[in-house]
């Protein structure tokens, strides 16, 4: 199955799931979570108690913050650089573009006139929200746009004949990256300097220097320079992931898996993983990682 066919998939699934009763997810020690300035992972879950949750680096203090009712069930979450909102697009993918406050409360819609809107991503100012679309004129493939937090401006980024999806802006704004395809390319901000970075590649994250950015190859954690060069696998895992996002403090990733499973901490060199939620037959899906200043 393509990317698209993956997302969409559980797209459809999050947003048709009956909501239940939330539980507690097992501590993986202090240790996995490094620094305090790592703040809470968001992430969404299927097939029990679903809706948009919250969780503590240590596996501790999960709860939910968003119940979905009817097919508004939230999907793709982004935390905004000062960790007070959080973005995201309905279940039903034709709402548009929203912003809640960080308990899942003061919700409004930002774009207004989405067709078909997914992976919404904050500049690192907090002014701008990128994100992936089909338009007004509900094409076949998938473009980037920006918009203004505030709802206006929104612009057309990419024309191309393939979903561009996934969009990840750098941390000093200079720089998306975003899967074209099967392929992750980059641009400027203005949509200008569209390039290749590297094949078969999906789901960028950047370090927090800007440096580097992980990404999904082939169901493992890659990880290699801004540039595209020096792409080396973190570690081959047992499970194939389909997203993942880079800690704060750059030490960890967490990743998520493409079917139902746990929502996975993995150092960035490879040598530890650790399971960050233990309901394993459940889906967890699209972590973001608060940033805290």
């Amino acid at each position: 199955m393509s990317n698209k066919g993956l997302w969409v998939a559980c797209s459809i699934v999050l947003a048709t799931l009956v909501v239940g009763e939330s539980k507690g997810a097992a501590s993986v020690g202090r240790a996995a979570g490094g620094p305090y300035r790592n703040g809470l992972v968001a992430f969404v879950r299927c097939c029990g108690p679903t809706g948009l949750f919250v969780v503590r680096p240590d596996g501790g203090g999960e709860r939910r913050i968003y119940t979905p009712v009817g097919d508004d069930a939230p999907l793709d979450p982004s935390w905004s650089p000062n960790g007070r909102q959080i973005a995201y697009v309905p279940g039903s993918r034709r709402g548009g573009l929203w912003v809640m406050g960080a308990n899942g409360g003061t919700r409004r819609r930002v774009a207004t006139g989405a067709g078909d809107a997914l992976f919404p991503s904050w500049s690192p100012d907090g002014s701008r929200i990128v994100f992936s679309d089909l338009g007004s004129s509900r094409s076949d493939f998938h473009d980037l746009y920006v918009v203004r937090r505030n709802g206006s401006g929104l612009t057309r980024l990419t024309r191309a004949r393939a979903d561009e999806l996934d969009a990840a802006w750098t941390p000093n704004g200079g720089v998306i990256a975003y899967d074209r395809g099967r392929d992750l390319w980059r641009m400027r901000p203005d949509g200008s300097g569209q390039r290749l970075l590297a094949r078969y590649a999906s789901s960028p994250s950047w370090s927090p220097g800007g440096t580097h950015i992980a990404f999904v190859r082939d169901g493992d954690p890659w990880v290699m320079s801004r540039d595209g060069t020096g792409a080396k696998r973190i570690v081959h895992m047992t499970r194939r992931q389909l997203s993942l996002a880079w800690s704060p403090d750059g030490r960890w990733l967490v990743t998520a898996p493409v079917d139902r499973g746990e929502l996975l901490l993995v150092r960035a060199d490879g040598s530890e993983q650790q399971a960050l939620t233990d309901e394993s037959g459940y889906g967890h899906s699209w972590p973001s990682w608060q940033r805290l200043r």
